[in-house]
């Protein structure tokens, strides 16, 4: 095999790989983090991801999407499976499916603060 023919299928390997990641990537994979005079704050979802109408919760998460949010080291993630469900992580628990009355006041700030930074990001393309 020749040199040119080596390098087109290298060329055709690095070009292959970088549409793989882009698809990865495509799936609307957003991060915003913040720190304000100390206080941090980090969100991160993908996928599809639904809230309710007030706001205050999930409503339906894609399989294999996700939201996760942190602030000054608290953190909640949510996940959606194969099946519709809602699986949380906060405070310690894994893997529940409902949330104590911490995790449900906790998860309704961080939709209410994910809505906020996802108009600004709207607002800002216009």
């Amino acid at each position: 095999m020749n040199i040119y023919k080596k390098m087109q299928i290298a060329v055709l390997g690095v070009a292959l790989a970088s549409i793989t990641a882009a698809c990865h990537y495509g799936r609307g994979t957003t991060i915003i983090s913040t720190d304000d005079n100390g206080s941090t704050k980090r969100i991160e979802y993908s996928g599809k991801v639904v809230f309710s109408k007030d706001k205050t919760g999930i409503d339906y998460i894609s399989e294999g999407g996700y939201v996760k949010f942190e602030r000054n080291g608290k953190m909640i993630e949510a996940e959606g499976d194969s099946k519709g469900k809602i699986i949380y992580d906060y405070d310690g628990g894994h893997g529940a499916t409902e949330l104590n009355a911490d995790g449900k006041q906790f998860l309704a700030e961080a939709v209410q603060e994910i809505s906020h930074q996802q108009e600004k990001l709207k607002a800002e393309k216009k």
